[in-house]
């Protein structure tokens, strides 16, 4: 049989925010309070404060994730090496793709993938373009007049 859902209450409210801002997953933090989205969603459309409060606890989670790729990415990790079954120490392990996801973020400017690429002409205005522009079409017959059928 299915847990009876828990009330939304001021305290339930407060307990909903300080777990989203450790984890930032509406989901996760629901199931561990015993709470329906929908509920929540609902006090969120209702509120503004709640609302604002929402999005601040899920920048608190996003700067934990931030903390953790920096650490991840600078710091490293311990990693344990085996031979022949058994334990034989560890290796410093780094993660070079997170360094770059926390460059790019941040300085966009400098590690961003794509450049883009204008044409512009003198002191900036816009590139001439000519009035006419004569193209040639071959005859490919398509475009001539139905012929009267033969005979």
């Amino acid at each position: 049989m299915a847990r009876r859902r828990s009330k939304w209450t001021p305290k339930k409210r407060e307990q909903f925010l300080e777990l989203l801002a450790t984890n930032g997953n509406v989901t996760v933090t629901c199931d561990a309070l015993n709470l329906r989205r929908q509920t929540v969603y609902e006090a969120r459309a209702e509120d503004p404060d709640f609302a604002a409060a929402w999005d601040e606890a899920m920048e608190q989670a996003a700067d934990h994730l931030e903390a953790e790729a920096r650490r991840r990415a600078v710091d490293g990790w311990d990693e344990p090496v085996y031979y022949l079954g058994r334990r034989v120490g560890l290796v410093r392990k780094f993660s070079d793709t997170l360094l770059i996801f926390l460059m790019k973020g941040a300085r966009p400017e400098k590690y961003r993938d794509r450049q883009q690429l204008e044409h512009t002409g003198p002191g900036g205005q816009p590139l001439p373009a000519p009035a006419v522009v004569n193209v040639y079409i071959p005859d490919n017959g398509r475009d001539s007049s139905p012929s009267e059928p033969e005979g």
